[in-house]
């Protein structure tokens, strides 16, 4: 269904409407709405080989683009939710188990990290 949108993967011959149904298929997976301008994109899309993309296609690709290659950054994320979710903080509330991992995951390393100016605001 994704090979849809991959120019590499497609055959060397396509047909007006290869690839049709794998769209519909990926704008229902993807909550974006099926049109005859996606289809007139996406017909443009293939035959300049990828090199025209139009706004309705950009959408649909950007979409297949975000998705993960592999798990591994979702275990890193459980691994550090382990950490941060210990034995003495197990009654912590989401909302702020979702901020310490936010810092956790995203935050300057713990040498860097200045806490004067929070902590006199």
């Amino acid at each position: 269904m994704i090979n849809t949108v991959l120019p590499n993967q497609w055959p060397e011959t396509l047909s007006l409407e290869q690839g049709e149904y794998e769209l519909k298929a990926l704008c229902q997976r993807f909550l974006v709405p099926f049109s005859a301008e996606l289809k007139t994109d996406y017909r443009e899309y293939k035959d300049s080989r990828s090199c025209s993309v139009e706004q309705a296609m950009r959408r649909i690709i950007s979409c297949v683009k975000t998705l993960p290659v592999s798990t591994a950054e979702c275990e890193r994320g459980f691994s550090r939710m382990n950490l941060v979710c210990d034995e003495l903080r197990s009654t912590i509330t989401v909302q702020h188990l979702s901020a310490l991992m936010f810092v956790s995951l995203v935050g300057p390393p713990l040498h860097e990290w200045k806490p004067e100016p929070y902590v006199r605001s």
